[in-house]
């Protein structure tokens, strides 16, 4: 059975080409993708989901926000932050309150699909 991914950028070409990317995935399914908080708790309350990508600059809040109230209101669905942000700061705060993964968006399908797979385990994924 797919893990179901949904995904949160406030950039359609961002959306457009992570949902490309897992058209074809045995694994990962891309179930929602949203540009603002209401859509994506909405669609949250309504629908399962194993795992969000979230970005962490958005147009309609900050990420490491929603990634708290989301895993307050669903503490079982995984959060990997997708960011072009590699500062630390971010990065421990993301850890801290409970983002499984971190991966920049300069790295490759490659690793982005590892972080799946670890966070899917039950671990968890940060850049370095």
């Amino acid at each position: 059975m797919k893990k179901k991914l949904v995904i949160i950028d406030d950039h359609k070409i961002i959306r457009d080409g992570l949902k490309a990317i897992f058209r074809k995935n045995q694994h990962y399914e891309v179930v929602g993708d949203f540009d603002n908080e209401d859509e994506l708790f909405d669609f949250l309350r309504s629908n399962t989901v194993d795992i969000i990508l979230m970005d962490i600059h958005l147009n309609s809040t900050d990420g490491i926000e929603l990634t708290r109230r989301s895993k307050a209101e669903f503490p079982a669905v995984k959060i990997i932050m997708h960011t072009m942000s590699d500062n630390q700061f971010n990065i421990d705060e993301a850890h801290r309150i409970g983002a499984e993964g971190y991966v920049l968006k300069s790295s490759g399908q490659k690793e982005l699909e590892e972080a799946l797979e670890i966070v899917s385990a039950g671990g968890s994924y940060y850049v370095k």
